[in-house]
């Protein structure tokens, strides 16, 4: 009798757990941030207006914000409006986001572009290389 209750309780459970543990899905992006390779070297100590460019690579049904994320204290951005609901290819930049960055030290620092369609956020890196004069080497 105790066989019996022990296996019409384990088959209540493995009959209920797959309905407790599947709840509301988020259905997957249809869109990602394209990673251009964002990065810039810097003259160190100075203070620098710079931008870097942005696409998408799918369809957005909402508008799309894109800002960026641990940014050095003294950054300053330029705001742009949303970018409104659409579709690309990611082949070529959509937008840019604008910052002046304050006068970094010798090093290098990474930070994050972000993309977000208010459900899903997106983000690619963008190194800085503050070193003794301005440009990239190969």
């Amino acid at each position: 009798m105790a066989l019996g209750l022990v296996s019409a309780v384990a088959l209540a459970l493995t009959i209920s757990s797959p309905a407790a543990a599947v709840g509301p899905t988020t259905p997957a992006p249809t869109w990602e941030l394209v990673d251009f390779g964002q990065r810039a070297c810097i003259e160190a100590n100075s203070p620098l207006f710079t931008y870097f460019w942005f696409s998408i690579e799918g369809e957005w049904s909402t508008p799309m914000q894109v800002g960026a994320e641990e940014l050095p204290a003294g950054t300053s951005t330029l705001s742009y409006p949303p970018l409104p609901p659409g579709s690309s290819s990611g082949t070529s930049p959509l937008w840019l986001f604008a910052l002046t960055l304050p006068a970094l030290d010798y090093g290098e620092y990474r930070w994050y572009l972000t993309a977000s369609d208010g459900v899903e956020t997106q983000r690619v890196p963008i190194i800085i290389k503050a070193q003794e004069r301005w440009g990239c080497s190969a």
